[in-house]
């Protein structure tokens, strides 16, 4: 017995040496993205790297993108993955081009905006302000907005009907935006035709109300069909 013990020991010592956390294959997986944004930045600034479709790139869909953004800058044809600093903690973090092609494609952020903070730090500061709304009072148009968007997930009823119609003459643009989003997810005939009057009314300059609210309800009559 003490012989196959002491055989077994070192065994078992080398076998747990070999087993990596997953704090340390997080931090191989992140070096290794830090590493490939460097070469793909080393590689575009030789003039090569648009040729391929490579590891660390995305196509980008410039007409979705076109829907979404107000720009006059030339829309990108590829996502790189990017290297960052986190601007909380100071991580090196790296913005993988798949987040990039969600962010920009399907969550409709800006064009010109880019990661400022790494997962924890987000994760953290999304828990500070859920911990600040929390608090009775605190956030009043959150707590509408929140009561508004549940009006969408019933048939529309007069009074509902009338909560809406109160919302989109409302001083907030970002409650107004909702009571769109609702008409949406009603999508009876009187609603699919507010909508499209809201769509026809786009402006010309990008800072106003009937763009924003042009912009909301083609994005409404997207979903509804």
């Amino acid at each position: 017995g003490g012989v196959r013990e002491g055989v077994a020991l070192p065994a078992a010592l080398a076998w747990r040496k070999k087993v990596k956390s997953n704090k340390q294959r997080r931090a191989e997986i992140k070096q290794r993205r830090l590493d490939r944004a460097a070469r793909l930045a080393a590689r575009l600034r030789a003039g090569d790297g648009l040729r391929l479709r490579l590891a660390g790139m995305e196509p980008a869909d410039r007409e979705a993108l076109s829907r979404c953004n107000n720009t006059y800058a030339l829309l990108p044809e590829w996502y790189l993955d990017r290297a960052f600093t986190c601007r909380d903690c100071g991580a090196d973090e790296v913005w993988t081009a798949k987040q990039q092609k969600w962010w920009y494609e399907v969550a409709h952020g800006p064009i010109d905006s880019t990661a400022v903070r790494c997962l924890a730090c987000r994760r953290a500061r999304r828990a500070k302000i859920a911990a600040t709304q929390a608090v009775p009072g605190a956030s009043r148009l959150a707590l509408e907005t929140e009561q508004l968007r549940a009006l969408g997930q019933s048939a529309p009823t007069e009074e509902a009907l009338a909560q809406v119609q109160d919302a989109l003459n409302i001083k907030w643009w970002s409650l107004r935006t909702v009571a769109i989003e609702v008409l949406g997810y009603w999508h009876g005939p009187a609603q699919i035709a507010q909508l499209e009057a809201l769509a026809a009314s786009r402006s010309a300059s990008w800072n106003t109300w009937e763009r924003v609210a042009a912009d909301a309800a083609r994005k409404a009559l997207e979903r509804a069909a």
